[in-house]
């Protein structure tokens, strides 16, 4: 909420107050009066009829404006609602009082009025009064009742009138001229604190942002968690106040993590158990970076204790139940709930009845009941926030302080870089280090894995002198291939290696220039059976792309070159949405089938990070044979890069059809991220035509938007 909204919303609660005021007087004076006139009655100076007609036209006016205050409290002409009911009363009282004094009944209105600070309002109310007085007075100097020698009243009942309506009138300008230089004052606050905090927000998200960098899968994870938190806070029941704080805390919770080395923050695989030590201290660096800062209430405590576990298994310090701090305790269900939905880089996303079983799987064990149900309550219905768009000026500002700490961590890093004893190349954090750095400055290039096949066996057969040699010949062979390059030893016989450039053609260019030069090379004595080098290729695209993340494709793929039997090279591949063209659909089943059918693909890497074996080995078979694969492939229609939301929105209703168009025995696998494979069986492929087309009908039925456009190919399996 701005501070502009926050000051309408108290301006409208003082008109308000000012309603109230004025009614509840209103009534009072109706209650007094109508006292008197009992007592009159009482008496015999008054009569019943008189009494009614009296309640009547005070009381009746008074209900109107006591509804209207009911609907809508604030209204800002209830003021005139008020003063027409109460002119209908005092115009009655005027011509059938008994005494001219009743003249003064308006006076308690007029003092009322003034709180409204209107000058024109007191003005309207002075100049009718004063007219509806001046005709009861004329109305007595008709009937004889008045004349020169009695009229002392009178001339007081006039001066009265005047003098208080004058002073009422000056009273309310004043008090006008104040309220005015109030407002404007109060307005230009308002929006100077609204530009303060406006700043402040960008620049606390750029920092979760920048912080978010450090690990490509967890960007906007900051953010999320932020948006997340703050609707579990408000579905909770808490202040406007305390809902912008843990706004602020769940952007910073993860601040900690700066101090986390990349090469524990971004390893693709488990962690070892020190590796994991390492990483729950960002909590307490978080706390540490915080703990002075008194501006946001709790800000060091959520980065602290947001990995506290309810039944006291959490850390750092083991807090339990109630003990842990209530703002970590929802941070905590927001930080849980958006790991599970995002993808990291050790696996996919899990589903959305997946996520909301770990959910109540894990209330009173992990998380606080009144959070997690909370947060439940807010997917059932459908009410968690949408993540806002970030600034332009956010943007820069995270691009450019990533870049300074970048900048900064390879500076402090200095001699401890180092270089490779052996080879003379960089050592494996150097390497990385420098890799990281030359990918922010081009934003683009290749990432090479080079393997010498069978390394093991090399030294035990040949010796560790002649591995040693082989070592330096291929890191020599390497640079000798590539003018421009960093190349980093990342393992005994592993070298990493970046390449600037890039191109369609780039992969198969790269990997024959290097086995070009490598043929030419004289092997080291004592190589008996010659010595072959597998290569694992990824694409960089952009400076955003971090090293270690790169590593891992490039990893995968080496996997796949030594399964094909070594001495080759294969490229991790693009995601089936970024390439064009009517051949790649079939690329794609032809390279399956070929992997699967050679033995080899049984070890090819999914797109979630399994393998093809683990897929198929999962499935009940009873010793059946896969015979048929098809290959189920969505593409966009308008040859765009289509949302990823709408991508995987599609990608779950193809997978629903698919599934269910499965018979017993058959598999179905996720290729990649836009490909579902169906293997089918002896037993089942007979069936296989028609269920291809109940699938496409049932897919077309489903989806009719026309973004996407669904295509197939059938193959035998050898």
């Amino acid at each position: 909420m701005t501070e502009r909204e926050k000051h309408n919303i108290v301006m409208n609660e003082h008109i308000k107050r000012i309603n109230r005021s004025l009614i509840c007087g209103w009534f009072l004076i109706v209650i007094i009066l109508f006292c008197c006139y009992t007592l009159e009655v009482v008496k015999g100076e008054r009569s019943i009829g008189y009494l009614l007609c009296f309640t009547a036209l005070t009381a009746l006016p008074a209900d109107a404006a006591l509804v209207f205050y009911r609907r809508k409290p604030d209204r800002y002409d209830l003021r005139y609602v008020i003063v027409t009911g109460y002119f209908i009363f005092y115009t009655f009282v005027m011509l059938t009082g008994s005494t001219s004094l009743v003249f003064t009944y308006i006076l308690p209105m007029l003092s009322l009025l003034v709180l409204y600070h209107q000058p024109k309002l007191i003005l309207y109310v002075g100049t009718a009064s004063m007219a509806l007085n001046l005709l009861t007075i004329l109305n007595r100097v008709v009937r004889g009742e008045l004349t020169l020698h009695n009229s002392k009243d009178a001339e007081i009942q006039v001066a009265v009138l005047f003098v208080c309506f004058l002073g009422a009138y000056l009273a309310t300008r004043l008090y006008d001229d104040i309220h005015r230089k109030n407002e404007e004052y109060t307005s230009r606050l308002s929006t100077q604190n609204e530009e303060i905090q406006r700043m402040t927000i960008q620049t606390i998200m750029t920092i979760a942002n920048t912080i978010d960098a450090k690990d490509e899968y967890t960007r906007g994870h900051s953010r999320r968690v932020s948006e997340y938190a703050a609707a579990i806070a408000k579905e909770l029941g808490l202040s406007e106040n305390e809902v912008s704080d843990i706004r602020f805390i769940g952007l910073l919770h993860d601040i900690g993590k700066i101090g986390i080395p990349d090469s524990v923050l971004n390893k693709p695989g488990k962690l070892t158990d020190e590796e994991y030590q390492v990483m729950k201290s960002h909590t307490t660096i978080g706390a540490e970076i915080l703990k002075d800062i008194n501006m946001i209430e709790g800000l060091d405590t959520g980065a602290k204790y947001h990995h506290e576990r309810f039944d006291g298994h959490g850390y750092p310090d083991g807090l339990s139940g109630e003990d842990i701090p209530y703002f970590a305790r929802i941070i905590a269900v927001a930080d849980a709930y958006d790991a599970m939905s995002s993808n990291r880089i050790y696996r996919r996303h899990l589903d959305p009845s997946r996520v909301t079983d770990e959910l109540k799987r894990g209330i009173g064990v992990q998380w606080d009941p009144d959070c997690v149900n909370a947060l439940l309550r807010l997917l059932q219905e459908n009410r968690l926030p949408e993540m806002r768009p970030e600034t332009d000026m956010v943007r820069h500002a995270t691009t450019i302080l990533t870049r300074v700490i970048s900048v900064a961590e390879t500076s402090a890093a200095g001699e401890r870089m180092g270089r490779d004893e052996l080879t003379g190349v960089y050592g494996r954090d150097a390497g990385r280090d420098a890799i990281q750095s030359a990918i922010y400055q081009t934003g683009g290039g290749w990432l090479l894995l080079f393997n010498i096949d069978h390394f093991h066996r090399l030294n035990q057969v040949s010796g560790f002198a002649v591995g040693d040699a082989c070592l330096k010949l291929l890191a020599e062979q390497i640079k000798a291939a590539y003018d421009e390059c960093i190349i980093a030893r990342f393992g005994s016989d592993e070298f990493a290696v970046y390449v600037p450039g890039g191109g369609d053609d780039a992969a198969e260019t790269l990997a024959q220039r290097f086995y070009r030069q490598f043929d030419k090379a004289l092997l080291p004595d004592g190589v008996s059976e010659g010595l072959s080098v597998s290569i694992g290729m990824t694409e960089i695209f952009t400076e955003k792309d971090r090293v270690m993340v790169l590593y891992e494709h490039a990893n995968k793929a080496l996997y796949v070159a030594k399964q094909r039997g070594g001495g080759t090279y294969y490229c991790h591949q693009v995601e089936a949405e970024e390439e064009s063209g009517d051949g790649v659909i079939s690329a794609d089943l032809a390279r399956l089938v070929n992997e699967v059918s050679a033995g080899t693909g049984a070890d090819t890497v999914l797109s979630d990070g399994s393998t093809l074996r683990e897929a198929l080995s999962g499935a009940a078979r009873a010793n059946e044979k896969f015979v048929r694969v098809v290959l189920f492939t969505i593409r966009s229609a308008k040859n765009e890069k289509p949302a990823v939301d709408e991508r995987d929105r599609v990608m779950e209703l193809l997978r629903g059809v698919v599934a269910e168009a499965a018979l017993t025995g058959d598999v179905v696998v996720k290729y990649s991220s836009t490909q579902f494979a169906l293997f089918a069986t002896q037993h089942s492929a007979a069936s296989l035509p028609e269920r291809i087309d109940r699938i496409l009908t049932d897919f077309f039925k489903l989806y009719s938007q026309g973004e996407f456009e669904l295509h197939y190919d059938a193959a035998p399996l050898a």
